[in-house]
């Protein structure tokens, strides 16, 4: 799926059901560090008939390369740096169904698609 896709795709669902909530969230990953941005999710949050669904698509820099650093010396901390493109950007779509009870929400499977 490309963003062009996803474009389509949210206006056909804005026809279709009620959205709730729309926007766009940063996506960071935890280092030693400290948390890092590690891309941007557009999401869109609805009511279905199979209950409340959250879309979220997610665009990632490309991961070009893997550099790993060590010590052989006890005590030491093993740290991994990744090497990312400016350029090129990874997408992914996510689906989520709310959850009532704890009040979360569970990543639904692809499996269960189709």
């Amino acid at each position: 799926m490309d963003i062009d896709h996803w474009e389509v795709m949210k206006e056909g669902l804005r026809k279709k059901f009620e959205i709730e909530d729309e926007g766009k969230e940063d996506l960071t990953v935890q280092t030693a560090d400290g948390e890092v941005p590690n891309g941007i999710s557009d999401f869109l949050v609805m009511q279905t008939p199979v209950g409340r669904v959250k879309l979220a698509f997610e665009k990632k820099p490309l991961v070009l390369g893997k550099h790993e650093h060590f010590s052989h010396r006890a005590g030491q901390a093993a740290r991994v740096e990744w090497e990312k493109s400016d350029t090129e950007f990874t997408f992914k779509l996510r689906a989520y169904k709310w959850n009532d009870i704890d009040e979360t929400w569970d990543e639904i499977d692809a499996e269960h698609f189709g």
